[in-house]
């Protein structure tokens, strides 16, 4: 596919200019925004999904490597999942009083999640932490909490920026920052404050290897249960992508409660806070209630998201095609004498330049979009429909991509 001009946006452009005017920022989610460079490929408006594929509002076809940041774990429109939800509709979304499907759903994730005792529901990730987070102040009567990663934009998550604006300096306060891997200083901040942590959250690294993460989370572990905190696991990216138990399943460590959202019911808006059972109980003395966390449309694509992950082993199929995508990057990359690595979950892959550079990201990325594939720089989102079809589609992009790069490099050598 060559370039085509801007002409090939043209609806979605045009429609991105009036959004600038009606709504802050032109959008909803700040990843999903055009990334400066990418003027004229990256579409700002995606019309519909399929399977493995999204057409933007001109018409232009993809294969979808962001999915949606990363709800879609099954694909687009995934039938099972669609069917249950219209199915649901048509008796109704919420009612006065509870939906059996909250019993159900909460049975299915105490199954298949090993922290699971009990579960509770909310409607987005950034809500579950945030819940999470007064759960584990309650159990433990403890107001600090440590970070690990990226937990949504609450104040709670976000007071660990100090730069942050509209956050009261009282609220900073109350989070501290934990760099990955950096265990000396969580135990510098347990020997400090010990009594004062109520909880360490973790979102895992994506490019970091599982079994490193692993040895991490061990000692974080042993460190939060010697001075009586919680281990909280953010699994809202993890969870139904990288194992059917989550990361907690990988690497064999079990937290005290974790935080699933995202692909629990691909793309279906859902939280779920699981846990073990006193630390869930904490839920009667403190007050978290929604009118929406029991919505039933999206309870009844959950339980079919989850049932359609047992039986099917989707989070399998998911590695095995990450496995193989990293190995192909690294190879064209040896191809055409650029240095790339593969990194993190297999079901998540991360594919950087070694010692790359913003220039030859944006020239990837970039060629990408035109070779027709819709990228999340250096995430490659896979789901269940991108079988090998679909995944050999997006390596001879890939490839193509890949020569890009290299012709960049040459010609800013002349």
């Amino acid at each position: 596919m060559s370039d085509g001009g801007r002409e090939r946006l043209a609806k979605g452009e045009a429609l991105y200019r009036h959004a600038l005017e009606v709504i802050p920022g032109g959008g909803q989610t700040n990843a999903k925004m055009p990334p400066p460079g990418l003027e004229g490929a990256y579409p700002p408006f995606i019309a519909r999904g399929e399977g493995a594929y999204v057409w933007d509002l001109d018409g232009q076809r993809y294969v979808d490597h962001k999915l949606g940041c990363g709800p879609v774990t099954l694909g687009h429109a995934y039938p099972r999942v669609i069917e249950a939800a219209a199915k649901q509709m048509r008796d109704g979304l919420v009612y006065g009083s509870a939906h059996p499907l909250e019993v159900e759903l909460a049975e299915l994730l105490i199954d298949v999640l090993p922290c699971a005792e009990m579960a509770r529901f909310l409607k987005s990730g950034a809500e579950g932490t945030a819940a999470a987070a007064r759960v584990a102040r309650t159990f433990t009567g403890r107001d600090l909490l440590l970070s690990s990663g990226y937990h949504g934009w609450h104040d709670w998550s976000m007071a660990k920026h100090t730069h942050m604006k509209g956050i009261p300096a009282a609220v900073k306060a109350l989070t501290l920052d934990v760099p990955y891997g950096d265990l000396n200083r969580l135990e510098d901040l347990f020997r400090e404050r010990g009594d004062e942590i109520a909880a360490l959250f973790f979102a895992a690294p994506y490019h970091v290897d599982p079994a490193e993460i692993a040895e991490f989370l061990r000692s974080a572990r042993e460190i939060t249960a010697r001075h009586g905190a919680l281990l909280v696991y953010d699994e809202i990216v993890t969870g139904f992508r990288v194992a059917l138990g989550g990361l907690q399943q990988l690497v064999g460590v079990t937290p005290d409660m974790a935080v699933f959202s995202k692909g629990m019911a691909n793309g279906f808006p859902i939280a779920a806070i699981v846990g073990r059972r006193d630390v869930m109980l904490a839920w009667r003395d403190t007050t978290i209630s929604s009118t929406f966390g029991g919505e039933a449309v999206s309870l009844a694509a959950a339980v079919a998201a989850v049932k359609e992950a047992r039986e099917k082993d989707t989070t399998g199929a998911i590695a095995e095609r990450g496995r193989w995508l990293k190995r192909q990057a690294e190879a064209m990359g040896a191809d055409q004498g650029l240095e790339v690595v593969g990194q993190g979950f297999d079901a998540l892959p991360n594919i950087v330049f070694q010692d790359g550079t913003p220039e030859m990201a944006r020239t990837l990325q970039r060629e990408l979009l035109l070779q027709g594939i819709f990228p999340y720089f250096p995430i490659w989102y896979i789901s269940y429909s991108h079988d090998m079809a679909v995944m050999e589609e997006t390596a001879a992009a890939l490839r193509v991509a890949m020569g890009a790069v290299r012709e960049s490099l040459e010609v800013a050598k002349r």
